[in-house]
């Protein structure tokens, strides 16, 4: 890790940048300031918690949801978890706990648990989605590896790694993410914020994610492509064709090769 570390630093700090970036929140006060709010306006527009007209369909490998409003970027997660099929699910970042109380009603047979750093949003799971409380621990993903934490076969982040621009924060939350996935990670997040391909090429080509290879794979939405999957082996999701196709790729920040 120690080349990428050098060389985010350089695109942090190098010519022309004379601005330390921070994480886009304090995750302290996170849950009041920010994240309990936007909840509320959701639920204003959208239906959080799926119920029975919610449901995958093996045959056409598609989520169907009858005439539930659900968000796309949910919708794609939902999906892409059903098309890879894995036998237990982590989410990174679980925040109130409607997407793993959400996989646990859409695939009853799958191990889903998740985690989050914030006492704060343990909290306001707790309080939201109790009957899920006991699958869920508090992890700071940006910490050193632990032993102690559990794998599963998909571990997936929603709008997370996006928000963690602390000098390298994410480049540790991602080799953690690959280190506890034995199959598959799902990174739907701003591809704007991190160049994600690039980095996950560094951490691997430095023997920072333990697979022997990483292939880069899209799913799409209404026909364009729309989140990114890495799997540790070839599955039948489409190849990635062009990292900058998915949704703000193009208003990256940093220096990237990042196109497959």
């Amino acid at each position: 890790m120690i080349k990428t570390v050098k060389k985010r630093f350089y695109h942090v700090f190098g010519a022309g940048r004379h601005r330390y970036f921070q994480d886009d929140f304090n995750w302290e006060t996170y849950t009041r300031d920010k994240y309990g709010p936007q909840q509320e306006t959701l639920e204003r527009e959208l239906d959080l918690h799926l119920d029975d007209q919610a449901r995958f369909d093996p045959e056409t490998q598609s989520l169907q949801t009858g005439n539930l409003k659900i968000h796309p970027n949910f919708h794609v997660v939902y999906e892409t978890i059903g098309r890879l099929n894995p036998t237990s699910v982590l989410e990174i970042g679980c925040g109130g706990g409607d997407h793993v109380r959400n996989l646990q009603h859409l695939y009853p047979s799958m191990n889903v648990h998740g985690c989050d750093r914030s006492t704060g949003q343990i909290q306001f799971l707790k309080d939201r989605n109790p009957s899920i409380a006991d699958v869920v621990s508090q992890r700071d993903i940006t910490m050193p590896l632990s032993k102690n934490w559990a794998t599963a076969d998909l571990v997936f982040s929603q709008a997370v790694l996006m928000h963690i621009k602390t000098a390298v924060s994410h480049l540790v939350a991602l080799s953690n993410m690959f280190h506890l996935a034995n199959d598959a990670v799902v990174l739907m997040e701003n591809y704007g914020c991190h160049p994600f391909v690039d980095d996950i090429r560094s951490l691997h080509a430095e023997g920072q994610i333990p697979w022997d290879n990483v292939h880069f794979h899209q799913a799409s939405y209404q026909g364009s492509p729309y989140c990114l999957v890495v799997t540790r082996e070839p599955c039948a999701l489409p190849e990635l064709q062009d990292y900058f196709a998915l949704p703000s790729a193009t208003k990256i920040r940093y220096k990237t090769k990042a196109a497959a």
